[in-house]
């Protein structure tokens, strides 16, 4: 069974370790960075996947600074569209997720910006590794992450 685009899913592990690409993989991918180019030539394409934050972060850069961000969008369209990775929704437990993990980072005065902490829940919830450049996710002690 393939996964198909937009899933809406919690049990993936049929597929082996499920990566979950960060807008700032996304954005290294576009650009060709070792780190993330590395990823996937280890991970089978069924194993990648971003979250539709992912979607919404990238469209917004793209909207805000046509020039520097429409590349990525594009590139974004095109891995989508040929199946390189699948975009999961977010769903009920997602979003208790997020809000548990932000409530906790907020008493703490360290809180994630919302699009960063929706898709740490994702990660979460899924028991997917994070694929990210971001600093910001090291304050979610619990997330396993792959950074460059």
């Amino acid at each position: 069974m393939k996964p198909t685009n937009l899933m809406h899913t919690s049990n993936l592990s049929m597929f082996g370790t499920m990566i979950l690409l960060d807008t700032s993989a996304i954005i290294g991918l576009a650009g060709n960075k070792k780190w993330i180019v590395g990823i996937l030539e280890k991970y089978p394409k069924e194993n990648l996947f971003i979250s539709v934050i992912t979607i919404a972060e990238v469209k917004t850069g793209r909207f805000l600074s046509k020039n520097k961000n429409e590349a990525v969008s594009r590139f974004l369209n095109e891995s989508i569209n040929q199946g390189l990775v699948s975009a999961i929704n977010i769903d009920q437990a997602v979003a208790e997720e997020f809000a548990k993990l932000q409530s906790r980072l907020l008493n703490k005065g360290l809180p994630l910006s919302p699009f960063d902490g929706l898709i740490a829940a994702t990660a979460l919830c899924r028991k997917a590794r994070l694929a990210t450049s971001d600093a910001d996710f090291s304050r979610v002690k619990e997330l396993k992450t792959i950074t460059p």
